[in-house]
């Protein structure tokens, strides 16, 4: 939801020096590391190999707190981005014995600085929907600079969220990227609002499809009712199927998938697996090698593990850790269809709601 000016040409990347920092290491032959991470990090340096030199070992909360606050005043000529520290246990037996949840390890946390914000207009508020139905508003904004970032897009989430902000077409807004990225409306100049302002009306029909769209009571989330039946929500759910997280087609992107599900070569997932090279290459700028490689992608996906597969699939309520924790549990399909709601108040972390979803 916002546009970064991107530079595509190999030549121009070439010419640019490249830097980094070591901050862990995967494998080492041949030789012993020191067992903490502060002395692994000096013994990089001992090497040559480049590590910042604000790396700094706390003893206490407060020097956490103080550390924090001398890198975030200065920040600005650091000559480098940075949106945060990152805190970590220093022990690696105890950072093995903590170990990760999902993707993110227990023995460390992100400490970011607060936000950069700016103000701007909103032109106009339009409305997505995405692989589950959810209709999202999305405010259309005079284009700001923010964070090294020209962002002209924000999610304004639901329906409650703009009534939360008291947000009207044509206000001035104070905006900033959550966590650096995600630009976000934090309120309205109500101080500064424009005569010629007007009420976000929201659909009661899908913007996409026509189907009628529901609240379910409960959820501050409202919903195309259209299903598969819905353009948007098989284009994105077929995007999500083949992503990297999921079953990880590579070189299947999305103007690919808008393709394949606009001229109706795909319904349904299993549909993906019958293309041919001689259908692919006649989509916008696919030619006979890359249509090739995408047929070979998608036999390679073939041999995913079955908790990818779940997660795949775009089940509502299943993400990656409970897709784990079903495959964990029964480890096959046919198992996982044959299961009774009954059965789903034993599985760990999920329940009979979650189980309704999968059933």
């Amino acid at each position: 939801v916002y546009q970064r000016q991107r530079q595509l040409d190999p030549r121009i990347s070439a010419k640019r020096p490249l830097t980094f920092f070591c901050y862990g290491v995967g494998i080492l032959e041949g030789g012993e590391l020191p067992d903490t991470h502060l002395g692994r990090l000096l013994q990089f340096k001992a090497w040559g190999l480049p590590v910042s030199d604000r790396v700094t070992l706390c003893d206490s909360p407060q020097a956490v707190l103080d550390f924090y606050r001398n890198v975030e005043k200065d920040r600005p000529t650091l000559g480098f981005d940075i949106d945060g520290v990152v805190i970590k246990v220093n022990s690696l037996a105890l950072q093995e014995q903590l170990g990760f949840v999902a993707r993110a390890p227990r023995w460390a946390v992100a400490f970011k600085f607060p936000a950069q914000e700016q103000m701007t207009f909103v032109r106009d508020v339009e409305f997505q929907v995405g692989r589950t139905g959810a209709i999202t508003p999305v405010a259309r904004l005079e284009p700001v600079q923010v964070a090294g970032v020209l962002v002209s897009n924000a999610t304004l989430h639901n329906a409650d969220e703009i009534e939360r902000l008291g947000l009207r077409i044509g206000d001035k807004v104070v905006i900033r990227r959550a966590a650096d990225v995600i630009p976000q409306v934090v309120n309205v100049v109500l101080s500064e609002r424009p005569e010629e302002t007007r009420p976000i009306v929201f659909p009661t029909h899908c913007p996409v499809c026509g189907s009628d769209v529901e609240r379910v009571e409960g959820e501050a989330v409202t919903r195309c009712t259209g299903g598969l039946i819905c353009g948007a929500q098989r284009k994105e759910s077929r995007k999500h199927f083949v992503s990297r997280r999921a079953m990880d087609v590579d070189g299947m992107g999305d103007k690919i998938i808008d393709q394949l599900v606009e001229r109706e070569y795909v319904h349904t997932p299993a549909d993906l697996f019958r293309l041919t090279a001689g259908k692919l290459t006649g989509l916008d700028r696919m030619g006979p090698k890359s249509a090739q490689n995408v047929v070979n992608a998608l036999e390679k996906a073939k041999a995913t593990t079955f908790a990818r597969f779940l997660y795949a699939l775009g089940i509502r309520e299943v993400g990656e850790a409970t897709a784990a924790g079903l495959a964990a549990y029964f480890g096959t399909l046919e198992a996982l269809q044959a299961a009774t709601i009954g059965e789903w108040q034993y599985v760990p972390d999920v329940g009979i709601v979650v189980g309704g979803d999968v059933g």
